[in-house]
């Protein structure tokens, strides 16, 4: 399913439920590892830096890249190690990491961001609309609503930027200016999927059936992430 889904007047976390479904990602790395499925060829050689989620660092998205290595792409990691959100000089770096990219392979990058990695990588590239062509973001709270994820109070219990902070909303604005491609669940059982389906700004939303852990090994929806930063940036 494509298009802008409204999102709810009020944001609530997944339930437990949906929590508890997060292991389904045991299946997903079980087919991902016994199937092996060669990807279709989509690119040639457009570079792509691969964002991970909060928590987490590039040994996450390692399915992910290898995908889209396969599938042609100039797989690029963001190098900048666990992922602890937009503090200190995270975003001047990943900004520094985007330009160098497009400076080296003289082209525009496309961003793939995974959970939060899909708001920042967003935000950066509505500063970056001439080294950036495409963002594509996985599972990812676009509307930073303080409420949308599990992941929040551990967020804020290690030091991040609480989500209604004027500095996460200047983030968002930002974000607003470049346009995205946000890939979604309903199975989702850490960001609520409204948070996603329903993002400000020009949005394309696209439903997959995974898990949050799922949107970076599901084997199915690698292919959707690969068609998605295969478009025409135009």
């Amino acid at each position: 399913m494509t298009g802008n889904v409204p999102p709810a007047a009020k944001i609530a976390p997944p339930s437990l439920w949906k929590a508890a479904g997060e292991l389904r990602v045991l299946l997903d790395l079980g087919r991902a590892t016994v199937i092996r499925r060669r990807p279709r060829r989509r690119a040639r050689g457009e570079p792509v830096l691969v964002v991970p989620g909060f928590a987490t660092s590039d040994a996450a998205t390692a399915l992910l890249r290898d995908h889209l290595d396969a599938a042609g792409f100039d797989v690029h990691t963001w190098n900048l190690g666990i992922n602890r959100g937009p503090r200190g000089d995270v975003m001047r770096r990943l900004s520094c990491r985007i330009r160098s990219i497009a400076r080296r392979t003289r082209r525009r990058v496309r961003i793939v961001g995974w959970s939060l990695g899909g708001l920042m990588a967003r935000a950066v590239a509505g500063r970056l609309p001439q080294h950036v062509a495409r963002v594509v973001a996985l599972g990812s709270p676009l509307t930073a609503d303080p409420d949308a994820s599990h992941l929040s109070r551990l967020y804020a219990w290690l030091g991040g930027t609480p989500s209604d902070s004027r500095s996460v909303r200047a983030l968002v604005r930002a974000s607003h200016r470049a346009p995205v491609t946000s890939i979604y669940s309903r199975s989702d059982g850490v960001v609520a999927w409204e948070a996603s389906a329903g993002a400000p700004g020009e949005c394309r939303a696209v439903e997959v059936d995974a898990t949050h852990l799922g949107l970076v090994a599901n084997p199915d929806v690698l292919e959707v992430v690969a068609r998605e930063v295969a478009r025409d940036p135009d």
